[in-house]
């Protein structure tokens, strides 16, 4: 093994910059593509003037309940301004928080509160609207609640001392508490992000898995060139056959790759805040384990390095279509149910400790090591 690693040292001081291309790819390209997305996401959302006419703790409350909408620029405008930036299509709609909006929600009125204006051009305008209108439906329905207990307070219990202000306080506390009611709003056909205990998110740990896949198909091209006729002959001479060579590489480039990934687990977590979890670290290098044997099988029964390129570029498009981590593939996997459970990715993103493939492909390379040789010449 030490004679192998050496040589193996010698031969990347040739092709540094392609080796350190190859296994930095997946970690550079995951990172530059999500911050691409929230760049381009924040520069598409979409441009809604609020204009508030009076200073209450109700009126600031709904400020910040859409300012903290997702997809929404909120400018805080003057009634004129924001009307002639509408104008200008430089909003998409205007809202404006009419005065005695807080007294109004106070008597249980949902009528006149905000009076809305959009353009020809407002393409956001229904769904900002209705989204708008549940949360001053949920004031109002906070509102005629506490009035409702107060009523049933004095019907039942002569020496209560709630307010409103005390219900309407505590109704938002069991809101909070208790997550009654969420509302996000999203572009059709948009996915969602989901805060779950796993560091396996389709738009960081899938690319990654997609470009590892290219990446690792690159970098076992080793295999096609020294299988060539003219290099074959020389393990005649040499105490290795070439089956213990190829395996004692791959055993060699197998933990260069979990030193890579190790790396990216660390990037991951410290640039784009993904958690770090035991399990989620396994399931990471057992797909690195069956995507390094997968390769070595197909390398070692392929001849010829372009149909090997070809072939990688074929797989890992095959992989990003039907895989559902770039498009969603609900309505195939609706039909076929079983392509979830043995789709490679599908199990990698499933965070599934037990990946089937692995012990396939491990199970192949174990009968190619019993398979004796066609020629001596080749090895012992």
């Amino acid at each position: 093994m030490k004679s192998i690693l050496q040589t193996r040292i010698i031969f990347w001081k040739h092709q540094i910059f392609s080796l350190l291309f190859w296994l930095l790819l997946p970690i550079i390209a995951v990172i530059s593509i999500t911050f691409l997305s929230e760049s381009i996401q924040e520069d598409s959302n979409i441009p809604v003037g609020l204009v508030i006419e009076e200073d209450t703790p109700m009126a600031e409350n709904l400020k910040e309940n859409i300012n903290q909408a997702a997809m929404i620029h909120v400018d805080i405008l003057d009634e004129d301004k924001a009307l002639a930036q509408l104008e200008k299509h430089e909003l998409d709609s205007v809202f404006i928080i009419r005065d005695g909006y807080q007294q109004q929600i106070k008597k249980g009125s949902r009528n006149q509160l905000i009076t809305s204006y959009s353009s020809d051009l407002s393409f956001a305008y229904t769904p900002v609207s209705e989204m708008i209108a549940s949360f001053v439906q949920e004031e109002t329905g906070r509102s005629k609640a506490a009035y409702t207990v107060l009523n049933l307070a004095k019907t039942h219990y002569d020496n209560h001392s709630w307010t409103w202000e005390e219900i309407v306080a505590k109704s938002k506390q069991i809101q909070m508490d208790q997550e009654l009611l969420q509302t996000t709003f999203t572009y059709a056909n948009s996915q969602s992000e989901e805060t779950t205990n796993s560091i396996l998110i389709w738009n960081t740990w899938g690319l990654w898995a997609l470009f590892s896949i290219l990446s690792t198909f690159f970098l076992f091209d080793w295999i096609i060139k020294e299988k060539r006729s003219s290099l074959r002959p020389r393990f005649a001479f040499i105490r290795y056959s070439f089956k213990t060579y190829c395996l004692q590489n791959l055993i060699i480039y197998t933990l260069l790759f979990l030193i890579t990934d190790l790396i990216a687990i660390l990037a991951f977590n410290i640039i784009l805040g993904e958690g770090i979890h035991p399990t989620d670290v396994w399931n990471v290098f057992s797909f690195r384990l069956m995507m390094n044997s997968l390769v070595f099988l197909i390398a070692i029964r392929v001849t010829n390095l372009i149909f090997y390129y070809s072939l990688s570029f074929i797989l890992t498009l095959i992989m990003t279509i039907s895989s559902g981590v770039i498009l969603p593939v609900e309505r195939i996997t609706n039909h076929f149910p079983l392509l979830e459970v043995i789709h490679p990715l599908q199990i990698f993103m499933d965070a599934n400790v037990h990946h089937i493939w692995l012990y396939v492909t491990i199970t192949l390379i174990v009968i190619w090591c019993l398979r004796k040789e066609k020629s001596n010449a080749y090895g012992k």
